[in-house]
């Protein structure tokens, strides 16, 4: 069985680009640590603070589905709500195996 990857794509509106910060960053720790998480990386777009990109690496569709069901990410995606320019964009790929 393969892992699943998620490339998810942020864009803050303006002057909430430390709120966007913030709240993904605090995602980071709680969600590393579920059994099914094998990467989840956050990463600030070079030249545009108000764009951030989470890298993600998960063992199945099923340790997703827990991960969206935590409270942890429920509560970041209702900050996120109000910080965000335009819904993110979650892209999911598969490994060639």
């Amino acid at each position: 069985m393969s892992t699943l990857t998620l490339n998810v794509r942020f864009h803050a509106k303006p002057g909430r680009e430390g709120d966007l910060r913030e709240t993904l960053e605090a995602l980071v720790a709680p969600t590393v640590a579920e059994a099914g998480c094998l990467r989840y990386e956050l990463y600030l777009h070079p030249t545009d603070p108000s764009r951030m990109v989470l890298l993600e690496e998960w063992v199945d569709a099923a340790a997703l589905a827990e991960h969206f069901a935590t409270p942890h990410l429920k509560q970041g995606a209702a900050a996120l709500a109000e910080i965000l320019a335009e819904p993110f964009q979650i892209r999911r790929f598969s490994e060639i195996s």
